[in-house]
């Protein structure tokens, strides 16, 4: 695993500076109002992944879980089946999404344009099936290097593509085009460089119930992301109700830069889940995982916080270097995508386990705990409320998700684990506070 940790963290550290790069570059060239709208754009594409209910998640752990051949040939039958049947559902509800979400969602000054986005967000997603499927197989075989390959390769020339669109162009539709176009590059790449599928996998298989089967187990994997990228969601819908589009893009360009931490989380989440999967099947091998959890959790959240100290006292720096246009809001945000970067271990491990009502009911929580704080907040703090809404639930987030991992084990380790964290924070709001 540590192999597999070092290709996939190592590529998304090379990707996550690139992404740096075009942030500054993207709000300086299509200025706070047009980065806003591009980033309706890339909320709804996350969104729109909700349509496939978790199939991804699925099958990766149920190619996690077999080593015949045969076997996982007929889960990728059955994946491109379903997928087909997503593809057709997408187009047929698209013309619907195209007026319910200028008209409700996010309404703006623009709500054609928005219109517009939401048949290229369709787009954009059917475009990315076909590599959607390789890497479902090659993340449940754990074949790392070569997904870790394939991501370099495909996160570089994204981001090539977007800086290179947005130093030549201020146009925000251009831009989203480009990144439609980098799909066919991404499908070049997939074929290229991950392992392929077992012969006849892409001859989709209709078997009667199959698909309703599926269906039924992936429903609540598929909530479960719902909740999660609500979360992450809600402080542009927030922002977008109550604020213009030009606070939207400051607020989003903002939390853009922050969320970059995540490369370490989401390396970590990519590589424990399809592990994960294989060690809960057995009783053993169960509690040899658990009784591992607690230091990790430790060194988890003492590194996450560490993280937020070192970027606290480089903020001056940070500031000029990254052309952050808040340094207080981004600070805000930085604390929060902290907490939840820790929060990603305990996630995938419950997922792993098919806790997955725990899961919602603490993700629902935390969007009713966001929206609270935020309204209560507005009055006083006014723009700086959503970065405390942010920061306070998931301050709340992190400790429940940690609590729910580590309540089967003995009360020593789970009040050990928890009362460290929670001295390591109180240390950390006491230096912030101070700022």
């Amino acid at each position: 695993m540590k192999k597999n940790l070092f290709y996939v963290y190592g590529v998304n550290l090379i990707n996550g500076i690139a992404g740096i790069a075009f942030i500054p570059l993207a709000v300086k060239s299509l200025g706070a109002e047009g980065y806003g709208i591009y980033s309706i754009f890339v909320i709804l594409s996350s969104y729109i992944y909700f349509i496939e209910m978790g199939v991804a998640k699925y099958f990766t752990r149920a190619i996690a879980q077999t080593v015949d051949i045969e076997e996982q040939r007929d889960n990728m039958q059955v994946a491109t089946g379903i997928y087909i049947r997503i593809a057709i559902l997408l187009l047929i509800i698209t013309p619907i999404l195209s007026f319910v979400v200028p008209t409700f969602i996010f309404p703006t000054n623009s709500n054609f344009f928005i219109g517009v986005i939401v048949i290229l967000v369709s787009l954009d997603y059917l475009l990315s099936i076909p590599t959607t499927i390789l890497i479902t197989f090659n993340i449940g075989k754990e074949r790392f290097e070569k997904v870790s390959k394939y991501n370099l390769f495909s996160g570089l020339s994204k981001h090539l593509f977007l800086i290179s669109t947005v130093v030549l162009t201020q146009s925000v539709l251009i831009l989203i085009c480009v990144i439609l176009l980098r799909r066919i590059f991404d499908m070049i790449y997939a074929k290229k460089l991950l392992e392929p599928l077992p012969t006849g996998s892409w001859k989709p298989k209709y078997e009667k119930g199959e698909f309703k089967r599926i269906l039924k187990q992936s429903t609540l994997l598929s909530a479960a992301q719902l909740t999660q990228v609500t979360i992450l969601a809600l402080g542009t819908f927030l922002m977008n109700k109550n604020f213009s589009l030009r606070e939207v893009g400051i607020y989003k360009s903002m939390f853009d830069l922050a969320t970059k931490v995540w490369f370490f989380s989401n390396s970590l989440g990519m590589v424990v889940f399809p592990r994960f999967s294989a060690m809960l099947k057995d009783k053993e091998t169960k509690f040899e995982l658990l009784n591992k959890i607690p230091p990790y959790l430790n060194i988890s959240w003492l590194a996450y916080n560490l993280m937020f100290i070192i970027a606290y006292y480089l903020s001056p720096i940070l500031s000029n270097f990254l052309m952050i246009e808040d340094l207080k809001l981004f600070l805000l945000l930085l604390y929060g995508v902290c907490l939840n970067a820790h929060t990603n271990l305990s996630y995938e491990l419950l997922q792993a386990a098919s806790r997955l009502r725990e899961v919602i009911v603490t993700s629902c929580s935390t969007i009713i705990c966001m929206i609270t704080v935020f309204y209560l907040g507005l009055p006083s703090f006014n723009f700086y409320s959503i970065g405390i809404a942010w920061g306070v639930s998931q301050f709340i987030n992190s400790f429940i998700m940690d609590y729910l991992v580590l309540k089967e084990l003995k009360l020593l380790k789970l009040l050990t684990t928890l009362i460290v964290n929670l001295i390591i924070s109180i240390f950390i709001i006491f230096i912030f506070l101070a700022f």
